[in-house]
């Protein structure tokens, strides 16, 4: 191995770690000496290789969330029927129940950062807030006005209603969410019929109109 590839291998190591770990405990709670012992490097490399603590976590938000919000900020785009809203307002609520509850890497890491700054903000709070938090917002109010909500009041209204639903699988304790599974019931397929449940919720209360 050349020495510029160990230097890419070591830094990706700690990046990789620094997802891992930032994810499990948060900004604040997680430290340079929990990550670097979970990717075997020397502590000395997170001045070498990020600079600090906080600049080796905004290069895990960016790496895990650059461009994440993308899918949900554009999909109230090119709707021109009623089944094209639904289905559209199906996926916003199906990937939004994904990156708040799924348990697999890359995703699991993208989950639990996000969960991680819902509960406790870092100082990367105006990133997620402009790159990520309101392109989704500004999205679902307007499929949801596209729905014919009638005022501002309602619109805020039921899109309380939606995101509240969704939060409740934000909890990372699997001890909280399973009693409201059904038995024998795979967590992914779980979500999926929760994520249905919601739409159908929202489809009862509004009708697409152009």
């Amino acid at each position: 191995m050349t020495e510029a590839k160990g230097k890419n291998a070591t830094r990706e190591a700690i990046l990789k770690a620094a997802k891992k770990i930032f994810a499990a405990k948060g900004f604040d709670a997680a430290t340079v000496r929990d990550i670097c012992k979970e990717a075997g490097a020397n502590i000395a490399l997170v001045s070498r290789y990020f600079g600090s603590k906080r600049e080796l976590y905004a290069e895990v938000c960016r790496s895990l969330f650059d461009g994440l919000a993308a899918p949900l900020a554009h999909l109230d785009s090119g709707i021109s029927t009623a089944e094209d809203w639904r289905n559209n307002m199906r996926e916003w609520i199906r990937h939004a129940l994904r990156l708040t509850s799924v348990t697999r890497s890359p995703s699991k890491e993208i989950a639990g950062v996000f969960r991680q700054e819902m509960f406790n903000p870092s100082p990367m709070r105006k990133y997620f807030h402009d790159t990520f938090t309101m392109p989704m917002f500004n999205c679902l109010k307007r499929l949801v006005e596209m729905g014919g909500s009638r005022s501002e009041k309602e619109t805020l209204a039921l899109m309380t209603r939606i995101w509240s639903q969704i939060a409740f699988h934000v909890v990372p304790d699997e001890t909280w969410r399973k009693p409201f599974r059904p038995a024998g019931m795979p967590g992914d397929k779980w979500i999926l019929r929760e994520a249905e449940n919601i739409a159908e919720d929202v489809f009862r209360k509004l009708e697409f109109k152009r």
